[in-house]
């Protein structure tokens, strides 16, 4: 399915290109020299101006303009050529794995001058067949968790299936994350990811940006969609190919001491920055920012991340597993008798309330259910089923005033379940007061009006449905 929608892709743009190959001049890919020139004053306009380092951003550029004028490359014809030399003449003097000129082919500028729209369009579909980075994901025996993450693509294009994994993972005792094959992205995907791992508010990471000469903070997002797991075992594989937005995940979690990091010291670039054009046929990627963590004041510029535990690339994943599996055995073990702690403190709290409404002290008796069962779901304890299914259990019992107060709770804290809304109606009923009952009913059909329960039932009590 893959191989048909990359051929269908290829095909609408070989379509366009034939469409406009009459009137279409297609640039010669040699060399001018008066091009060479014009690319190396660019070049050095650009970096002098937007690097993060003024100074050594000064200093590429007279470097470059130093070999132009001896001739160091006369004899270059190729752009890909020039961008290679290009590239290791400035990298001689910076050493940031960042900077990059691109060579941009004359079918690409042809798309991108004649349909932008298209060639936006087509860049996000080619996203999306690598399912936007969200490469592969699985659950290994003793729960443990694997996701492999190949790029941190921007929020607005992976935002759904980031949630969609996390929660997949939601309930494994350990979690590998794999970044092996992960050349960076977007920091803001990088901030999303780490939410997960932590449950009070910390600063992960800084980057400081020379225009405008501000800082800008990342901080653990208060909110997720899904579970937050602050305390889950987690284990990050890294490599020589993990770079940049990838290496600032790892070294979030390692400064953090939140995540063991195991592999090859990764690439080594934590400058971000900026594609800038040069002219039609070359771009160039220039750092305009540098990173700064908030525990070391430092970041992983040229020495990359070193792993906690040292193997080679491969071995990485063998290792994490048999450390993940034991530290999953022991996160589980733990947590079922905080578990079995907070059922039984609830337990009790809830035969309180039930008393307290005997004895006609309602407000007391929500009082407690409400902080009760708000302490639970907090801690991931319970949640609407589970509310729904104690209320079931007090209406068997015939404990109407217990029943209602929980269902009461239930639809306060999940307002969009038609389920915890049909429940509260029946409870209603039962008790007597068809008013309440009929007002619940309505609202679960309104949030699902495929509910032949509440269809019926508000028939049964003489209320018209359309």
């Amino acid at each position: 399915m893959v191989a048909i929608t990359q051929q269908l892709t290829w095909h609408l743009i070989s379509v366009l290109f034939l469409i406009n190959s009459l009137n279409a001049q297609i640039s010669p890919l040699k060399l001018s020299a008066e091009e060479r020139e014009q690319v190396i004053d660019k070049i050095n306009e650009l970096i002098s101006a937007n690097y993060v380092f003024a100074d050594l951003g000064q200093q590429c550029g007279i470097y470059l303009k130093e070999q132009l004028d001896a001739g160091i490359y006369n004899d270059i014809t190729h752009p890909r050529e020039l961008v290679k030399k290009l590239n290791e003449d400035m990298h001689s003097i910076h050493k940031d794995r960042h900077v990059r000129v691109q060579f941009i082919t004359p079918d690409q500028e042809r798309l991108q001058e004649q349909n932008p729209l298209l060639a936006f369009l087509l860049k996000t579909r080619e996203k999306s067949l690598d399912n936007f980075g969200f490469k592969e994901i699985k659950i290994f025996t003793g729960n443990v968790g694997y996701i492999r993450i190949d790029a941190f693509e921007a929020i607005e294009l992976a935002r759904s299936q980031a949630i969609s994994t996390m929660k997949f993972v939601e309930n494994v005792d350990a979690l590998i994350i794999d970044l092996r094959q992960n050349n960076g992205g977007n920091p803001v995907m990088v901030q999303f990811i780490c939410s997960y791992f932590f449950g009070e508010a910390t600063h992960l990471n800084s980057n400081y940006w020379r225009r405008g000469d501000y800082i800008e903070e990342f901080w653990t997002l208060d909110n997720v969609e899904g579970k937050k797991r602050p305390h889950l075992p987690l284990f990050v594989l890294v490599g020589p190919t993990t770079f940049s937005a990838a290496e600032e995940f790892a070294y979030n979690l390692k400064t953090q001491k939140r995540a063991t990091i195991i592999g090859e010291t990764t690439a080594g670039g934590a400058n971000p920055g900026y594609t800038f054009r040069i002219n039609e046929r070359f771009s160039i990627f220039i750092p305009t920012g540098h990173a700064i963590n908030p525990v070391t004041n430092s970041n992983w510029e040229g020495i990359g991340v070193e792993p906690d535990i040292k193997v080679r690339e491969e071995e990485a994943m063998k290792i994490a597993l048999e450390k993940a599996q034991h530290a999953a055995k022991k996160y589980r073990d733990e947590e079922d008798d905080k578990t079995i702690d907070v059922l039984m403190g609830l337990s009790e709290k809830l035969e309180n309330s039930s008393h307290l409404f005997q004895m006609q002290k309602e407000d007391s008796a929500k009082s407690i259910i409400n902080k009760s069962l708000d302490a639970c779901i907090n801690q991931n304890m319970i949640e609407e089923w589970t509310i729904n299914a104690l209320a079931y259990r007090y209406m068997a019992q015939g404990y109407m005033a217990m029943t209602i107060a929980l269902l009461e709770f239930n639809v306060k804290q999940y307002p969009y379940s038609a389920n915890a809304y049909d429940s509260l109606g029946e409870a209603h009923l039962k008790n007597g007061d068809k008013e309440a009952a009929i007002e619940s009913y309505k609202k679960s059909l309104e949030l699902d009006p495929r509910n032949q329960n509440a269809i019926f039932t508000l028939k049964k009590l003489g209320i018209d449905i359309k």
